[in-house]
C-alpha cells in the first residue's frame, strides 16, 4: 500500500522534531557539566530569554512560515520557477536592522539586570545579535522550503543542524565556556543557510525585477494566531522572562527544568496526539475527543512518571561535573510547578487544532477564538506581572501564570468546541 505523500512528510517533521529535541536535552547535558549553576549563567540566560522569545514570535520559523508559506505556496502551484530573490534581498536588509537593533535592547537589559560589565558581556551580547540576525535568514530559507514541499529536506537540514551545533559545542566549551554555545549556533546556522540556500538555488535569479506583492509586509503578520498556535511554549518563554527578575540562580533552575517539560510531555504528547488529528476532520466531533481523551492519558502517565521519578532523570542528565546534587533538588521543584499547567497545556496544543485547520476567515467563530486565546494569554500574563510586582516573588508571580492561563485556556477552547460540533453538525443537517 502506497502512503499519502502528505503523510510521509508528517513523519519526517514528527521524526525530526523528537531527535532535535533530544539533542537538545543532551546539549543542556554537557552545558550542566561544564558550567553548572553560577551567576554569570543567570545573566546568560537573561540574555537567552529575550533572544528565544524574539525567535520564537518574532522571526522565528512559525511566524516566517505563516507569512511566505500562505503568500507563495500559491504563486508556486501556478508557476515553478518562482523567483525568491526579492524576498532575500529584503531578509538580508532586515537583518542588518534587527542587529543593531538587538545590540541596543541586550546593552539596555545587561545594564539593568547585571553587575558584570566586563568584555565577556560585550562578546555575549554581540554574539546574540549576530545569532539572531543571522536566524532571520535561516527562518526564511527554512520556511521557502516548506512552501516548496521539501519537508524531508527541512526535517533532514533541522537534524544537521543540531548535530553540527552539539558537536561544536563539545568540542570548545572547555576552552570558550558560555561563548561556545552562540559560536556553535551560529557556525550551525551558517552551515544550514548554505545547504538550505544551495537546495533552492534555482529558485534566485538576481536579474529578474521585484515584485512588491513577493515581500513581507506588516499586514502578512497574524500575532494572534502566532501565540495561539504556540501557547505552551510562549507561556514557557515568558514564565522565563519573570524569573529573571531574581536575582539569583532560579533562571538556570527554570531553563533545566523547562528543557525536560518540554521534550517529555509537549513534543511527544503532542506529537503523538497530531498524528491522530492529522487524518480527523473538524466535523468527526468522535475522532476528536478520542484525540483529546488520548492526549490527556498519556500526559496524565508522563507527568506521573516525572513526578515520582523526576529527581532521577533530572540526576541522569544533568548531576555531574559543575552540577550538584542541590542543583538536582532545585531543578526539581520547578519541574513540579510544571506539571499540572502542562498536562493542561498538552491538551489545549491538540483542542486548538480544529480552530486552525478550517479557513478562519470564512467563519466567525473560528477567528474569534483563536483572537479571544491570544487576548487571555496576555490577560494572564498582566496578571502575574501584578503579583510579581507586588510581592517581589516571581516564582510566584510564574505559578500564577501557568495555572492561570492553562485552565482559562482550558475551559475557554472546550466551551467552544461544543459551539464549533454544534454548528458543523447544523451545516451537514441542512445539506
Amino acid at each position: 500500500m502506497k502512503l499519502n505523500k502528505s503523510i510521509i512528510n508528517f513523519g519526517w517533521l514528527f521524526i525530526s522534531s523528537i531527535a532535535i529535541k533530544g539533542l537538545g536535552v543532551l546539549r543542556e547535558s554537557i552545558i550542566a557539566y561544564m558550567i553548572g549553576n553560577t551567576i554569570e549563567f543567570a545573566t546568560f540566560n537573561t540574555l537567552r530569554s529575550i533572544v528565544d522569545f524574539f525567535l520564537a514570535f518574532v522571526i522565528g520559523v512559525p511566524v516566517m512560515e505563516s507569512i511566505l508559506v500562505p503568500k507563495y505556496a500559491g504563486l508556486y502551484l501556478q508557476n515553478k520557477t518562482i523567483n525568491f530573490q526579492p524576498i532575500w534581498n529584503q531578509t538580508l536588509l532586515f537583518s542588518k536592522y534587527l542587529f543593531l537593533l538587538s545590540v541596543i535592547l541586550l546593552f539596555f537589559v545587561s545594564y539593568l539586570k547585571t553587575d558584570i560589565y566586563d568584555l565577556d558581556l560585550v562578546i555575549w551580547v554581540l554574539l546574540f545579535s549576530s545569532y539572531l540576525a543571522i536566524n532571520l535568514s535561516n527562518s526564511v530559507l527554512f520556511s521557502l522550503q516548506k512552501t516548496i514541499g521539501n519537508f524531508q529536506k527541512y526535517s533532514t537540514q533541522s537534524f544537521l543542524n543540531a548535530v553540527f551545533t552539539l558537536i561544536i559545542i563539545f568540542l570548545s566549551i572547555g576552552q570558550l565556556g558560555l561563548k561556545s554555545i552562540l559560536v556553535a549556533s551560529i557556525f550551525g546556522i551558517l552551515f544550514s543557510n548554505f545547504l538550505l540556500k544551495r537546495g533552492l538555488n534555482s529558485n534566485f535569479n538576481k536579474t529578474e525585477k521585484s515584485r512588491v506583492e513577493h515581500l513581507i509586509k506588516l499586514k502578512d503578520i497574524n500575532f494572534h494566531r502566532l501565540i495561539s498556535v504556540n501557547h505552551a511554549i510562549f507561556i514557557g518563554f515568558t514564565g522565563r522572562l519573570l524569573i529573571s527578575f531574581e536575582n539569583d540562580y532560579q533562571i538556570n533552575y527554570y531553563q533545566y527544568s523547562f528543557i525536560i517539560i518540554s521534550s517529555f510531555m509537549l513534543m511527544i504528547v503532542s506529537n503523538i496526539a497530531s498524528i491522530i488529528l492529522y487524518r480527523s476532520s473538524v466535523s468527526d466531533s468522535s475522532s476528536l475527543k478520542k484525540t483529546i481523551l488520548l492526549t490527556f492519558l498519556i500526559a496524565v502517565l508522563a507527568n506521573t512518571a516525572l513526578y515520582f521519578f523526576g529527581n532521577y532523570i533530572i540526576s541522569i542528565l544533568y548531576e555531574r561535573g559543575q552540577f550538584n546534587d542541590r542543583d538536582t533538588q532545585s531543578v526539581f521543584e520547578f519541574l513540579k510547578i510544571f506539571l499540572i499547567p502542562y498536562t493542561f497545556f498538552s491538551i489545549t496544543q491538540v483542542m486548538i487544532q480544529p480552530f486552525l485547520k478550517v479557513h478562519s476567515e470564512n467563519n466567525m467563530l473560528l477567528g474569534n477564538v483563536v483572537k479571544r486565546t491570544g487576548q487571555i494569554i496576555f490577560i494572564t500574563i498582566a496578571i502575574s506581572l501584578m503579583v510579581g510586582f507586588s510581592l517581589s516573588n516571581y516564582k510566584i508571580a510564574v505559578q500564577v501564570l501557568l495555572y492561570t492561563s492553562s485552565l482559562s485556556i482550558f475551559v475557554y477552547l472546550s466551551k467552544n468546541l461544543k459551539k464549533l460540533n454544534t454548528e458543523n453538525f447544523n451545516k451537514h443537517t441542512i445539506r
